[in-house]
């Protein structure tokens, strides 16, 4: 449970000192976080399929 509570806690803490404490950037960099971790899992995803494959 800690480790979890951690691990959700890292990219909002990564999140508000990039966007310097502001609302709206920290949003937004919430969102670019989110679509980069979309991104990659998606091409892990389909790198383990493909591995499987063959």
């Amino acid at each position: 449970m800690t480790v979890l509570l951690v691990l959700a806690v890292i990219p909002l803490t990564v999140a508000i000192v990039l966007a310097r404490g502001e609302p709206v950037r920290t949003i937004s960099c919430l969102c670019a976080m989110s679509v980069g971790c979309f991104i990659a899992c998606t091409g892990l995803l389909g790198l383990l399929r493909n591995s499987h494959r063959t």
